[in-house]
């Protein structure tokens, strides 16, 4: 028997990768609520944003800034993944009725099945601004979102959904999994000579025991604050979209009253308004906002006004908005581009030491091509391209024609 949330994972961690079989075993309720959980191990993702800037004419438009924004990630065990993918699958169905009862379906667009892709909910927003002028355009981002995340409301909410006074066994395992979770460094075991060389190595063994963390004298760090989930977990998506829940229908309610568009992607939230409704609609976010113990930080909302003769524009889902049209998000390029290199230095080496050994007579780039050519079946050139379709953007034509020229230029280097 197949499940739809089961998927092997190829990862080292403190267990052994495990199959359909261990599945079909988690289908019982009593064996995940008797499971012992392992540490998550973490690490720290930097992600970089460009932030563009106008001017307050309106029209000047002036130089933007590249900024990083670190991000906590930690991935858990085989055991313990296959346990949160099959309860995330459940939770996530849960939430699509509710969605669809108060219609919400196409309010809350992040870590969903919806069959569309960020481009297009970026398209439907720029389309809005630009049929509705003159309107504001407001994106608010919410700050240290996963680890802010309170305990308590997490919980109410879940029963709230799952209608029940108290959590099943099972559940209440989840969820106390993912509450008072504990981790480990992937630094520490990186700095130790034994783990290091076993993270090295593709095996479907454990990188380590606990009894051997414990020798090591590796800490394992608890979460004994009432805030956070670990962010990079099978559920920890669906459960951001669940502790959401009651503010995405208030604002919905609240736009909905001054004719405007609201949408959550995860941690990010977007306003479509009049100008006169703007103060008004600000407030209630806040309100809602601060009423589930998160923050808004002013200096992080961005704010465009779409009317005749201004040139303001909006950074949303990767792409870059303004009245004179759309372009994809300046470090989203760089960021292929950087992949790019990265991927044509692999393959000269490889292709260099196989021609010195013999087994070649000339660096191959046929996979090169694939991976950052539109003749690949899935890349970024494909999907520029669809999003240039979705935006009627020829702006965005222009720059995916510009990053595969100079893909080509540096693959035909290390071709001669």
């Amino acid at each position: 028997m197949s499940y739809p949330w089961f998927k092997k994972r190829g990862y080292r961690h403190f267990d052994a990768a495990v199959g359909e079989a261990y599945a079909h075993k988690i289908c019982d309720p009593t064996v995940v609520a008797k499971h012992s959980w392992l540490p998550l191990i973490h690490y720290v993702k930097t992600v970089k944003r460009y932030k563009p800037k106008t001017a307050s004419d309106g029209k000047t438009r002036l130089k933007g800034e590249t900024v990083t924004k670190p991000r906590d990630i930690m991935f858990a065990s085989h055991r313990d993944s296959c346990i949160l993918a099959k309860y995330a699958f459940e939770l996530g169905e849960l939430l699509d009725k509710h969605y669809v009862q108060t219609g919400l379906e196409k309010t809350v667009i992040a870590y969903r099945k919806l069959g569309r892709a960020n481009y297009h909910f970026s398209a439907d927003a720029y389309r809005y601004a630009t049929d509705n002028m003159p309107c504001v355009v407001l994106c608010f981002d919410i700050t240290g979102f996963f680890d802010n995340l309170d305990h308590k409301i997490l919980k109410n909410r879940l029963k709230q959904l799952l209608g029940v006074s108290e959590l099943p066994v099972d559940w209440y395992a989840v969820f106390r999994y993912v509450t008072k979770f504990s981790r480990v460094k992937r630094s520490a075991l990186e700095a130790n000579t034994v783990f290091a060389e076993r993270m090295k190595i593709r095996s479907h063994e454990p990188v380590a025991t606990i009894a051997e963390l414990h020798k090591a004298g590796i800490a394992i760090h608890q979460n004994n604050k009432k805030l956070g989930i670990p962010q990079g977990t099978p559920i920890s998506s669906a459960l951001s979209n669940l502790y959401m829940m009651e503010v995405d229908r208030l604002m919905l309610e609240a736009t909905k009253k001054f004719g405007g568009l609201y949408q959550r992607y995860s941690d990010d939230i977007l306003i479509i308004c009049k100008p006169d409704a703007e103060a008004e609609l600000g407030s209630a976010l806040e309100a809602a906002v601060a009423a589930h113990k998160l923050e808004i930080k002013d200096e992080k909302t961005e704010r465009a006004l779409f009317e005749a003769g201004r040139e303001d524009a909006f950074q949303y889902l990767g792409f870059n908005a303004s009245q004179a049209g759309a372009t994809i998000r300046p470090s989203s390029l760089a960021r292929q581009w950087r992949k790019a290199k990265r991927g044509i230095r692999a393959a000269k080496r490889a292709g260099d030491k196989a021609i010195a050994s013999g087994r070649a007579t000339k660096v191959f780039t046929k996979k090169l091509r694939k991976r950052f050519q539109p003749v690949g079946a899935r890349n970024f050139s494909k999907y520029a391209r669809r999003a240039a379709d979705a935006f009627g953007s020829k702006k965005i034509v222009r720059q995916v024609l510009k990053f595969e020229r100079m893909v080509d230029q540096a693959i035909r280097k290390i071709e001669v």
